[in-house]
């Protein structure tokens, strides 16, 4: 922002959620020496790592909960990492969860919007959102806790601990709410721009909430 001249703009990637593979493109504009998000729209980027790697989409280089290599790698980012142990015994229960779940069924309304639903996620996930990829590299998204986990993958198939697991209930909620407002494109999430004292240096978040548009 400081290298920015008056009503100019910056054009960048970032994340919405503390996960890996979950941003937007956000087009910001500076009024007044105040950045607004003048659109948004759908994209990602590959996350760089400390080391090279063969492949930065197999292991993300940050907020990689717990992973696993053997018969192959597997790996889950969760929401709720807070309120885990030091030994991430919740992410590493709810990964054993899905690798081997004990309910699989196919969603009535696939194939995915998978960009629409991972940003529609994160509104209606919060703290319990959670991002895997599993023994083939598939992608899901759903929502787990520290002894329950349920997610739906890229192709549609939804995967469990139990048929009557609460996770499994909850993101049929989150789908079924993402479903009632029309499976939104980037345009109908409102974002904006919260300030961060936190890092170093100091900067901006970007959060997005349910739109008004419709």
């Amino acid at each position: 922002m400081d290298q920015l001249t008056p009503d100019g703009r910056i054009v960048a990637c970032l994340p919405i959620a503390v996960q890996p593979a979950t941003t937007l493109i956000a087009t910001i504009t500076l009024t007044a020496g105040q950045p607004h998000v003048e659109t948004v729209t759908f994209g990602g980027y590959a996350q760089s790592t400390a080391t090279a790697v063969d492949d930065a989409l197999t292991l993300p280089g940050r907020w990689v909960d717990h992973h696993t290599d053997q018969p192959q790698r597997a790996w889950i980012s969760i929401g709720w990492r807070e309120h885990d142990d030091p030994h991430h015994t919740g992410a590493r229960t709810a990964l054993h969860l899905l690798l081997n779940p004990g309910h699989t069924e196919t969603y009535h309304r696939a194939p995915l919007d998978w960009l629409s639903w991972t940003a529609y996620s994160v509104i209606a996930g919060g703290a319990h959102r959670s991002f895997a990829a599993l023994h083939d590299g598939t992608r899901g998204i759903g929502h787990t806790t520290a002894t329950t986990a349920a997610v739906i993958l890229t192709d549609g198939t939804i995967l469990a601990d139990a048929p009557g697991s609460p996770s499994l209930a909850a993101l049929r909620t989150w789908l079924h709410h993402w479903e009632q407002a029309g499976r939104p494109d980037a345009a109908w999430f409102d974002a904006s721009l919260v300030p961060n004292d936190a890092d170093d240096p100091p900067g901006w978040d970007l959060r997005i909430t349910a739109g008004t548009r419709r």
